[in-house]
């Protein structure tokens, strides 16, 4: 069985600043030698966010990724069902706000295998890397937490 090619995915919404998430993931996969490819989940009742999309063309144009629009009112189920489908290999999003929605937690529940990394306004990097449940309970085991 011939496995399929993995990819870095990079989570974007309808807005002109997640170009430098774009340009971020572009630049990780190129250094990993894999394709890039985009995802964006817009939910049914929020149609005007299409024409937000058009801002973030020409930086998709630019750096040579495909990106996939989705319509769906459960942008993490979607998401996640979209990694699993191209085979992602490593996550790129933005880093949440104080008001997160809670949309990086969900995806890595769904896909804690996966690892991903929140990119912040200054273009810092922040990881969210797999672990096993028994290294987990072996770190638990040996503090004493009494």
């Amino acid at each position: 069985m011939n496995k399929k090619e993995s990819c870095v995915m990079i989570f974007v919404t309808p807005q002109s600043s997640c170009a430098r998430l774009i340009e971020a993931g572009s630049k990780i996969a190129a250094k990993e030698h894999k394709r890039a490819v985009i995802v964006s989940v817009i939910k049914e009742n929020n149609q005007e966010n299409i024409n937000a999309l058009n801002d973030l063309y020409e930086c998709v144009e630019k750096n040579h990724v495909d990106m996939n629009l989705y319509f769906n009112d459960d942008p993490y189920i979607t998401s996640a069902v979209a990694a699993k489908r191209f085979n992602a290999s490593v996550i790129i999003t933005g880093f949440p706000g104080e008001r997160g929605s809670g949309f990086i937690f969900s995806v890595h529940e769904l896909l804690p295998d996966i690892p991903i990394i929140m990119i912040d306004y200054d273009n810092t990097e922040y990881k969210i890397l797999p672990f096993k449940k028994s290294d987990v309970e072996k770190a638990k085991s040996s503090v004493n937490l009494e």
